[in-house]
Formats: C-alpha cells, structure tokens, sequence
C-alpha cells in the first residue's frame, strides 16, 4: 500500500506528471509504477489524458478543464508549439489559478519562458 499512497500523493501535490517522472521523483521501478499506475486508473483513484506526446496523471477529484490547463503549462517546457495549441482551449482564468496553485506547474511555467528567451 506504500506505493499507492505514495502515488496519489504525488499527483494530488503536483498533478499531471508524466509516468517517467513518476519513476524519478518516487524512485519505484518502472514494472512496480506501472501496476500500481494500472490499479490506481482501474480503481477510479487517478486518470490520465494524452493531448500531445505523453499521457498525464491526474487525481480524480480535479476537474478536466483544469487538468487540461495543467498538461498544457507543464508540455511547455518540453515544446512550446504544441503546448501553445492545447492551451487555445483553456480559460485564462483557470490557467491562472492552476499556476498559483501548484508551485510545480508555476515552476513549468517559469521554465517554459526562461527557456523561451534563451532561444531568442
């Protein structure tokens, strides 16, 4: 049950990891995070949307239009392009309030840009 607390606790702190970085902030081996990962979506605990490259977690009490919000602020800071696009559909306010929030998708974000200028 350690991994499974451990898991939902994560993603409530900080939702919308990706399942790699589930491996290296937990540091669970991939074969035990992807049984707990299958048991917590089968279990109603977490889900998981994939609008660009990668799949993101979610607990189930966050909202969609939230979550959305979030993928987009944390896709950001692996590629602007796509992460621009998803981010058409969110409501500013909602963008806003997911970034205040949680200090790891407002650190995505503050990543994103400083990545940004750094290509201008």
């Amino acid at each position: 049950m350690l991994y499974y607390e451990a898991i939902i606790d994560y993603v409530k702190r900080c939702p919308g990891p990706h399942f790699r970085e589930l491996t290296r902030e937990l540091g669970i081996p991939v074969g035990t995070l992807q049984y707990w990962l299958n048991k917590l979506l089968e279990a109603g605990e977490l889900y998981h949307l994939r609008l660009a490259q990668r799949p993101r977690y979610f607990h189930r009490t966050l909202p969609e239009e939230e979550a959305r919000a979030i993928y987009a602020v944390r896709e950001a800071r692996l590629s602007l392009a796509p992460a621009l696009r998803l981010a058409i559909d969110v409501r500013p306010e909602v963008l806003r309030a997911v970034v205040e929030a949680y200090p790891c998708v407002r650190s995505d974000l503050v990543d994103a840009f400083i990545n940004l200028f750094t290509q201008l």
